[in-house]
């Protein structure tokens, strides 16, 4: 069960990073932004995954609970921040919260996960399985930004926030931190140490 956990959260983390490229350059152009920047906004989440694999990698040693839920958290607020740079109509702040989701990029713990806890009998399906759901989450990533592209509403006045516009440029962000949400809590309530 913890296995297919760990292979769902590469796969989330997949569809995570290719949800925005549909979107990105309209993105960035609303946000006031050059089309050269949504490359940059797409790489944020690489940069960051490369950041962050040493710590996380130091930190499975102990545990490996710990580092899922930080990254589950980060990818939440990444998500969020990405989305809510519309509220506030900077680029930079998008560009923030793809540096934050990548921050929380948990491939690394997963492929940890799989090297100290399946047996060298099953690491060749294993592997095999992951490679099979970062495909999978490549792919549908794109897919479902496509799907989202149809959504497009604005929220009635919310005091102290504003208007919320949910539309294809902002329900990718939004999505996925409902998505990351909602694996947090089965995470959290059913993940255990090896």
């Amino acid at each position: 069960y913890n296995l297919t956990l760990n292979l769902m959260s590469a796969f989330l983390y997949c569809m995570n990073y290719y949800i925005v490229e549909p979107s990105s350059t309209m993105y960035v152009n609303r946000l006031g932004a050059h089309d050269a920047l949504s490359g940059t906004l797409i790489g944020m989440m690489p940069l960051a995954a490369f950041l962050s694999s040493i710590p996380y990698s130091m930190w499975t040693n102990r545990s490996f609970r710990h580092p899922f839920i930080m990254s589950c958290t980060l990818l939440i607020v990444g998500n969020l921040i990405y989305s809510l740079a519309d509220q506030v109509h900077r680029a930079e702040v998008a560009l923030l919260g793809r540096f934050i989701c990548g921050l929380g990029a948990p491939k690394c713990i997963v492929r940890r996960y799989l090297a100290d806890t399946t047996p060298m009998t099953l690491r060749t399906s294993v592997n095999a399985g992951f490679g099979m759901v970062v495909a999978a989450g490549s792919a549908m990533g794109p897919a479902t930004a496509v799907l989202l592209n149809k959504i497009d509403y604005t929220t009635p006045d919310i005091p102290q926030i504003g208007f919320i516009t949910l539309n294809g440029l902002t329900m990718p962000g939004y999505f996925m931190a409902c998505l990351w949400l909602t694996f947090t809590v089965v995470v959290l309530a059913t993940f255990e140490e090896p």
